[in-house]
């Protein structure tokens, strides 16, 4: 009863401390199951349920990655979601909570055609070309002094297709986002390609404008944030979208990643770069 009444008034102070913010507009590529067009996925969800219950409407729009970081730092919107952490960053800001634990980058190739990835890892690439999608960022960061032929592109399934044809070695992406789209293109991944770890998960963020405006909505991003990890609610929306517990670790709350500008949730610098899924997916 106490914990309920601590909540109550919690909420109640929010709902009157921020009451002059109607809405937040995010923005992110469209990474299945965390930010679908349609205003659903597990990202969206947590969002909702940071905001709308203070009377915060949220408003979602997908778009390629690198426009996405354009718009926020522009101040154009309010956030974008699914970025890294940067320590110096001058064009955002962020709160103390993360919003997820992003997928490993994953390297895919032909099988055969990288044969000392067991010993040399990323640095077997030396020489091969090497493609991943506009905004990641990989040459700034995991390919960084790796004298490889670098390419962005703008679609996974563009990646994949090159792959498949032999105009490009490996393609870097999240391994989720891969498996999704050779899955819509029938693609036999256990046949014909190796899927390799190129980088561990790093946390993600969603990084703000930097405005009057998003110092109020990360106090309640913060706080309510902090509520939700407490009963359990983000883990159970992470579930519900077909992700597993570890997509967010709330015992590391205040523990940030530096390095990506970007993109992901493979939702990379994800800024998931995903800053996702910046997936630059800013990590």
């Amino acid at each position: 009863m106490k914990k309920l009444l601590i909540i109550i008034f919690l909420l109640i102070g929010f709902s009157s401390a921020f009451a002059d913010v109607k809405e937040i507009l995010v923005v992110c590529s469209e990474w299945n199951n965390y930010t679908n067009k349609d205003g659903t996925g597990a990202y969206w969800e947590i969002l909702k349920s940071v905001y709308e219950p203070v009377g915060i409407k949220v408003k979602t729009m997908t778009m390629p990655w690198k426009r996405a970081v354009s718009k926020t730092k522009s101040k154009k919107v309010d956030a974008i979601v699914g970025v890294y952490y940067e320590a110096n960053a001058t064009d955002f800001l962020y709160p103390k909570w993360h919003i997820s634990v992003e997928d490993p980058v994953v390297a895919i190739f032909k099988k055969g055609n990288i044969t000392n990835w067991h010993s040399l890892g990323i640095k077997s690439l030396e020489g091969k070309k090497v493609v991943w999608i506009r905004g990641y960022d990989f040459n700034l960061n995991l390919l960084k002094g790796i004298g490889a032929f670098k390419q962005e592109i703008t679609k996974i399934s563009q990646g994949l297709k090159l792959i498949e044809r032999g105009r490009a070695d490996v393609f870097l992406d999240y391994e989720t986002d891969i498996k999704h789209e050779a899955m819509n293109l029938n693609f036999n991944l256990d046949k014909d390609y190796e899927i390799k770890e190129a980088k561990i998960g790093n946390k993600l963020y969603v990084a703000f404008a930097k405005t009057e405006k998003s110092k109020d909505l990360i106090g309640i991003f913060d706080n309510k944030m902090a509520l939700l990890s407490k009963t359990g609610e983000i883990e159970k929306i992470y579930v519900k979208w077909g992700f597993g517990v570890k997509k967010f670790d709330k015992n590391g709350a205040f523990i940030r990643s530096i390095g990506r500008s970007g993109q992901g949730p493979g939702n990379v610098s994800r800024v998931r770069n995903r800053t996702g899924h910046n997936r630059n997916k800013l990590d």
